[in-house]
């Protein structure tokens, strides 16, 4: 079968759903792959996930199969298309990038992933939500201490930035996708004058802009 695209084409920051089930694992956990993009997927699965665990993940389909560890990046729970609850996480790959990447050009050459069209307008709809509804916050203004970050968010942004400084044209291709994307959606999310700016950005778009700016620049200012 002719392959509907190569893999190169998940560098666009499109996904791609899977057309057909695809099981697997992460951890001892049965999962369902729901979506893949480039270094990530989205699972399924009964039980909750925690934030920031690292684990295995498995699955197998014909020729396509990949064994690789990676970290859950978001997790929250959601009705199934069955009218029950399941839990949907984001999974980020942080090894052996290259043999995922060939299980799912494995899993494109079978015809089992299909792309998503709508994906990028959703990402950039909900980043615009999230800005709006902290514009719209009521602020009071009084003196008070940052909040700590939360645990499994700062662990989220060490492991990013340890990642992110082993490979510096891996930081360089998520900042730069994360510096164009601001400008493509007309809206800065960051000074120039930002502390950290290239690390901050690179490390924002890395966990998928799940981390608050304002928590990853407070980490880094921790020793």
């Amino acid at each position: 079968m002719t392959s509907p695209f190569e893999v190169k084409e998940l560098r666009s920051g499109d996904r791609f759903l899977v057309a057909e089930p695809l099981v697997g694992t992460f951890g001892a956990a049965e999962v369902t792959i729901v979506n893949v993009a480039e270094q990530g997927v989205q699972i399924a699965h009964a039980q909750p996930i925690r934030v920031a665990a690292r684990a295995r993940l498995w699955f197998k389909r014909g020729s396509a199969a990949a064994s690789v560890h990676g970290f859950v990046v978001w997790s929250h729970l959601a009705p199934s298309a069955h009218g029950d609850q399941r839990y949907l996480s984001g999974i980020r790959i942080d090894e052996r990038v290259d043999e995922f990447a060939g299980a799912i050009q494995s899993l494109a050459d079978q015809g089992v992933l299909r792309r998503d069209h709508d994906s990028l307008a959703r990402k950039r709809q909900r980043a615009a939500e999230r800005e709006q509804e902290r514009i719209d916050r009521p602020r009071v203004k009084y003196i008070h201490h940052e909040p700590d970050v939360p645990a499994d968010q700062a662990l989220l942004v060490r492991h990013a930035l340890e990642r992110l400084r082993l490979d510096p044209d891996e930081a360089r291709k998520w900042y730069n996708r994360a510096r164009f994307a601001t400008a493509e959606d007309g809206a800065p999310i960051a000074s120039e004058h930002l502390p950290n700016r290239e690390e901050v950005l690179a490390v924002w778009e890395y966990l998928e802009r799940t981390v608050p700016v304002s928590a990853i620049v407070r980490v880094f200012a921790k020793p």
